[in-house]
């Protein structure tokens, strides 16, 4: 009894920790990223100042509202999506001229990879499978861009990734719609902005039997084959049918993970907005070395 006490009182702690919230802005943005050979728009692109709390993802349509202050005019700003070029310019010309056109990034050749017999036979899991309801981590935005991570460490070398599996517990709102993305880490083992995959994986909340239990991802049309460790997150990039209204209102819309603790691994990777900085959100201090991790994890076969 002492023990359940406990770890409920750790996973609200856990959970008031991982809450990200979005700070007043003076002045809100409102634009459309648009494909400049089709003009189609661009759904789901990131928009915001690399490195500061400062942006956001488009909807479906290419619409995008980015908040901002006086101070941020002479920053630069990012637009991207995968499979166009990524384009930069000063927020005060952004303001000036909000509608913006990507250009389509000419397609890399894949990797010709030779199978050796035997070679990827073999299927596990890494990351974190726990399925904790007390020991929880939970994501709140008021906007859009909200992510978060979890490195994952291969075994071997070459490694098929199949599955990413997500723990979702609950969430505030009947659908949300998330991104996966696997980044590139680098040297010292902080995230860098390349992304592994070559596609928008977007997934939704409501896509669970019945509404409950984990988020299954299926990477197999991918055919994402790694030599290296890379950093999984799960991007929140737009609410349910109720997201408008909530936002006139300045509501939050929450959504929690189960989590785990214990002397092993690295703790996760959490960032506010699109393209903000990442953090790396360690315990260690406060629970005598103790670190946790997400339910985030990958199927795999090397």
């Amino acid at each position: 009894m002492h023990v359940a006490s406990s770890f409920k009182t750790v996973g609200f702690f856990l959970l008031t920790l991982l809450t990200f919230g979005s700070t007043a802005r003076a002045q809100t943005l409102v634009g459309t990223i648009t494909e400049v050979r089709t003009g189609q728009p661009v759904p789901y692109a990131n928009v915001g100042i690399p490195g500061k709390n400062v942006g956001t993802v488009a909807d479906e349509q290419g619409h995008y509202q980015l908040s901002y202050t006086a101070a941020n005019l002479a920053d630069t700003v990012c637009l991207s999506s995968i499979g166009h070029e990524p384009r930069r310019v000063l927020l005060r010309e952004l303001v000036a001229r909000p509608e913006v056109q990507l250009t389509p990034a000419a397609i890399a050749l894949a990797d010709v990879r030779v199978q050796a017999p035997g070679l990827f036979k073999r299927r596990l899991t890494l990351g974190n499978t726990s399925n904790s309801e007390m020991i929880i981590a939970g994501m709140a935005a008021e906007g859009h861009g909200a992510e978060m991570g979890v490195i994952i460490s291969l075994r071997h070398q070459p490694t098929k990734v199949q599955q990413a599996r997500f723990n979702l517990l609950y969430q505030d709102s009947t659908d949300l719609t998330f991104r996966v993305n696997l980044y590139r880490l680098l040297p010292n083992g902080q995230p860098s902005s390349e992304k592994l995959n070559r596609r928008d994986i977007i997934v939704h909340s409501n896509s669970r039997p019945n509404n409950a239990g984990p988020l299954v991802v299926d990477l197999t049309p991918d055919n994402l084959v790694l030599d290296e460790d890379f950093l999984l997150t799960l991007e929140w990039v737009a609410g349910g049918t109720a997201q408008k209204s909530q936002e006139m209102h300045g509501l939050r819309k929450n959504v929690y993970f189960s989590a785990a603790l214990g002397y092993f691994g690295q703790p996760p990777y959490i960032r506010k907005t699109s393209q903000g900085k990442w953090e790396k959100l360690s315990l260690g201090a406060r629970l005598a070395g103790m670190q946790f991790k997400v339910g985030f994890n990958v199927t795999a076969l090397d």
